[in-house]
């Protein structure tokens, strides 16, 4: 039976977590995000639901996701609830059989300048690559902010406010081969890929589709199918060694990243990966949720912040989604505690 088997404990701890993504995840940036999160966490039919999911199945971007790609519109809350509640069969299957797998491109944005201080060709790999989006930094032109650009005029176009001290590349890398790892790598062939990374696009600030967003992704999708990258399904701790292995053939230098990907890995986990990448002779460029321990501490960091770490340093705060990036040397001296 619904819930019968959970405790009040558990519908509690959905309603509190949904209730802090509102705060600090979507807060005004989405504010339809924010409002349906609220109606969840006040929702105890809802909340009971979610709490008989595995944790990890648990999470509000998954929940909204599941529901637009079944059909669900991006309206107000009191228009959507009897919907997500009359189709939670189909909603809870989709949520049980994907996960949020968002294939931000403009978050190479963010992490290029973390390797802007590398020459010649790369060989790189991304673990949690989804169906690879962000494998392809050197098919994309760059504005860092006014009249700072890098890449060719005449390939589509990524934007990101950069703070001054940012070290914005003179150019894109050269990529000899791209690669990564994903627990179920999505297929750029496959039109549910689109579907599916459409649908985990947030609303933008009117509540409304964010074009620009989901342009991004077809144009992502666009370049993935005409450049296959080797991206193979395997997990970070057992499987990264022999693509790190396997790219080393093709350059001499070889770069790691990964984005919005080890809050989904167990703690202990988390600092078995940061073991093996300080051992493996890699670049390693981490840009994750600025509470995760992944080296020196980033105590400037806010709550929804990215923290952008280059072998385990803390460079950058970024947005989750590459909208800004700003360097440590341009943090506030009290702030930064330096």
């Amino acid at each position: 039976m619904l819930g019968g088997m959970q405790s009040v404990t558990d519908d509690q701890r959905v309603s509190d977590a949904y209730r802090r993504w509102a705060r600090v995840e979507a807060g005004e940036g989405s504010p339809r995000y924010a409002e349906w999160a609220l109606g969840v966490a006040d929702d105890p039919w809802l909340c009971a639901a979610i709490a008989e999911l595995e944790p990890l199945k648990r999470q509000a971007n998954l929940l909204f996701a599941a529901a637009r790609f079944e059909g669900v519109p991006l309206q107000p809350w009191s228009q959507v609830r009897d919907m997500i509640a009359g189709s939670w069969g189909r909603i809870r299957a989709t949520m049980l059989a994907r996960m949020t797998q968002t294939n931000e491109a403009r978050r190479m944005a963010t992490l290029l300048p973390a390797i802007a201080h590398l020459t010649g060709p790369i060989a790189l790999v991304e673990v949690g690559a989804s169906a690879g989006l962000c494998l392809y930094p050197d098919r994309w032109r760059y504005r860092f902010g006014p009249g700072r650009y890098a890449g060719d005029a005449s390939l589509p176009l990524l934007e990101t406010e950069a703070s001054p001290s940012t070290p914005v590349p003179t150019h894109p890398p050269t990529v000899a081969w791209r690669g990564g790892l994903d627990l179920q790598p999505l297929d750029p062939d496959d039109p549910e890929t689109r579907a599916w990374l459409e649908a985990l696009v947030w609303p933008d600030a009117t509540g409304g589709v964010d074009g620009a967003r989901v342009d991004r992704v077809r144009t992502g999708i666009a370049i993935a199918r005409r450049e296959s990258a080797h991206v193979r399904r395997g997990d970070l701790m057992t499987d990264t060694r022999a693509v790190v292995e396997e790219a080393a053939r093709h350059a001499p230098t070889v770069v790691v990243w990964h984005s919005a990907v080890l809050a989904y890995v167990p703690a202990a986990a988390r600092v078995d990966f940061a073991e093996l990448m300080r051992e493996l002779p890699v670049t390693w460029v981490a840009n994750e949720g600025g509470a995760l321990e992944l080296g020196p501490p980033a105590p400037w960091a806010r709550p929804g912040d990215f923290v952008l770490r280059r072998d385990g340093e803390p460079l950058a705060i970024t947005h989750p989604h590459g909208a800004s990036i700003t360097w440590i040397d341009d943090l506030p001296p009290v702030a930064s505690e330096r």
